[in-house]
């Protein structure tokens, strides 16, 4: 068996040191690091979203009138507050939006902390 490696005529073996000056000094990787800032971004903001939707639903629910009936009734007047405050703008309906599918999508968790 052969193990001899054959290169093209032109090749020529570089040092590391030499590879640091064609690959142009240190490895900058700004595509990375605007990722890891919208990532951070993103998550805090779907944070407090979180927070503010569990803050606005308790406050919701410490109204007696709110609690009063089944199930039902209860999500559906909750589903007509929200589509309330929806309809009053563009960021409020966004806010809305986030808000309501974070604390749906966290639901068991959702459900501890309203009950406290």
């Amino acid at each position: 068996m052969n193990k001899n490696m054959n290169l093209p005529a032109e090749y020529a073996v570089l040092s590391e040191e030499e590879m640091t000056y064609t690959q142009g000094g240190a490895d900058v990787d700004v595509g990375g690091a605007v990722t890891t800032a919208a990532t951070v971004v993103g998550a805090v903001v779907l944070g407090a979203s979180y927070i503010w939707g569990i803050s606005v639903s308790k406050d919701w629910l410490n109204k007696k009138s709110n609690r009063e009936g089944n199930l039902f009734t209860i999500l559906g007047r909750a589903a007509d507050a929200v589509g309330e405050d929806m309809s009053k703008s563009a960021s409020n309906f966004i806010r809305d939006a986030v808000s309501s599918t974070m604390v749906v999508a966290l639901a068991p968790l959702s459900a501890v902390l309203l009950i406290l």
